[in-house]
């Protein structure tokens, strides 16, 4: 019996079955029901089988049974000597799903410690460029034990020719793809007239990793200049008492000495003053209008 299967057999279902319930293994989700097959499969290639097969991405989200089928995926490589590609798989898995925890209990120290390290590597390996790629694979019908994976390159609807290199091996033309080993790659892309990006993805044994990138164009943005205030004035003194007395409507009157004696007696009823001599000098009356 091999090694792995007979340290996972007990615990490894039970595992599974607090994960995605005794429903779930008779059809709701295929993979979940894959998962639980290689638990009680003895044979390491064909466990590897179902497991990868369980993982695809394009059969729906990595959730029920998932996390559980990468850990024991991992285990069977360590236990197999692939210590490398276990790490790509993790790597993968830590960057498909960043939620991912480790099984200390069920699983090998040794999963566990590559676990960790394939999350420090995609933490550190994270680019704002990110957003601007989508990948997508194409995953095999069947695992064909081929050992070498592939990364392809969308055409895209930018309508500017994009050049994109892979660090350490070379450019690859729209449409195009070129075979790689398991492992991490950095991937360029860049365009004129556009930002250009850089992203790290993992090539998957037997799978092909296809990116499409979405360059943001480079041309600045100016933000439209807001007119000059204008500049203040100070009015010549005879425009300002002009203002105020159009600010002030009153009309002015001066009037001599007898003409405020008159006026004088018109407000007391009508009287004539006394015979004084009139005062010198004038008076000033305003009256609003």
């Amino acid at each position: 019996m091999n090694t792995v299967a007979r340290g996972l057999l007990p615990h490894g279902l039970v595992v599974l079955l607090s994960v995605v319930g005794a429903g779930s293994l008779r059809g709701q989700d295929p993979r979940d029901a894959m998962v639980a097959r290689a638990f009680n499969e003895f044979d390491a290639a064909r466990r590897v089988q179902l497991l990868i097969s369980a993982l695809n991405p394009t059969a729906g989200p990595p959730r029920g049974a998932w996390p559980v089928g990468v850990q024991l995926l991992a285990q069977t490589l360590i236990e197999d000597g692939q210590d490398s590609v276990a790490g790509v798989w993790l790597r993968w898995a830590v960057r498909l799903s960043p939620d991912l925890q480790p099984d200390t209990v069920q699983f090998l120290p040794k999963v566990v410690v590559a676990y960790r390290s394939a999350r420090d590597f995609v933490l550190s390996t994270r680019a704002p460029g990110d957003s601007t790629a989508a990948t997508t694979w194409l995953w095999p019908a069947q695992e064909t034990g081929e050992r070498v994976g592939r990364i392809q390159v969308a055409a895209t609807a930018m309508g500017v020719r994009v050049r994109v290199d892979v660090k350490g091996v070379g450019p690859i033309g729209a449409g195009g793809s070129v075979p790689l080993n398991p492992g991490s790659y950095q991937i360029s892309a860049a365009a004129a007239g556009y930002d250009s990006v850089r992203v790290m993805r993992e090539v998957l044994p037997g799978v092909t990793t296809v990116r499409e990138f979405h360059l943001r164009s480079a041309v600045a943005q100016v933000a439209p200049t807001k007119p000059a205030a204008p500049a203040k004035t100070t009015p010549a003194p005879g425009a300002a008492q002009q203002q105020k007395k159009k600010g002030f409507p009153v009309g002015w009157v001066v009037l001599g000495a007898g003409g405020a004696a008159a006026l004088v007696a018109i407000l007391a009823g009508g009287q004539k003053p006394c015979c004084e001599p009139p005062p010198t000098g004038g008076v000033t009356v305003t009256f609003p209008n």
